[in-house]
């Protein structure tokens, strides 16, 4: 209940972009959608993955959940206006690199297209996959920590100065390569009040986990995303935005 109290202060007192998902993608909490910055955006950001929810990436226990907590950090880019490429780079805290314990952090390729636009009743299209090199041979498929390959459709709808942005998609396994950050149904909304344009509300069901959150867009160019993943959990986001 405290938790919950919180999260409706910081609503309360939050100042539309759509939002940067902790994935290092454009998306929600943390689930996809079929949205994407402009053409010739350049992002650079961090998000933090709290214990309880990070997974080991190496060894014995990989795939596991640990007791330490995670920081994602992620470069992505539009090249073109329905095409969006994302490398990400995602470190245990605690951890030194070495090879000695054989950790190395895990690093992942994301690429996106939109086959279709919102328009009139229709919504938008995008495919997603996430790991690629894992998915085309180019490393091994054992070695993939958030592979997904996904399907999102997303569509808003406005009543009386308020939006709602509302996604839903389904990832499942390809070439092979198992579907791990994203398994079956996953969805959520974003909602824009009248009140504050630069900042949404969010929820988001990642098909294993109910997220909350709240994003702001401030000066042009920062994205800063405060939420609760499995509703008891503290996360952010933070990212920079540039048009090249």
């Amino acid at each position: 209940m405290r938790r919950i109290i919180v999260f409706v202060l910081l609503v309360s007192t939050g100042i539309g972009m759509h939002a940067q998902s902790l994935t290092g993608t454009r998306g929600l909490i943390k689930s996809p959608t079929a949205r994407m910055y402009q053409d010739n955006t350049l992002v650079l950001g961090a998000a933090y993955v709290p214990s309880g929810i990070f997974k080991r990436t190496y060894g014995q226990y990989q795939g596991v959940v640990t007791g330490n907590a995670g920081l994602n950090t992620f470069v992505t880019v539009n090249f073109l206006p329905f095409v969006e490429v994302m490398f990400r780079y995602s470190h245990e805290y605690n951890m030194k690199v070495q090879p000695t314990n054989r950790y190395f952090p895990d690093r992942m390729f994301t690429a996106r297209v939109r086959l279709m636009d919102e328009q009139g009743n229709r919504p938008a299209l995008l495919v997603g996959l996430q790991d690629v090199s894992a998915a085309f041979d180019l490393t091994c498929k054992g070695c993939s920590n958030y592979s997904a390959a996904y399907v999102v459709t997303s569509k808003e709808f406005a009543y009386r100065g308020y939006r709602v942005d509302a996604s839903l998609g389904y990832s499942g396994d390809f070439r092979g390569m198992e579907a791990k950050d994203f398994l079956g149904f996953f969805g959520g909304v974003e909602v824009f009040t009248p009140y504050a344009e630069n900042m949404s509300l969010l929820w988001d069901y990642d098909s294993q986990l109910m997220n909350i959150g709240i994003n702001g867009y401030f000066l042009k160019r920062f994205h800063v995303t405060l939420g609760l993943l499995d509703m008891s959990k503290y996360t952010w986001i933070l990212a920079y935005r540039y048009q090249i």
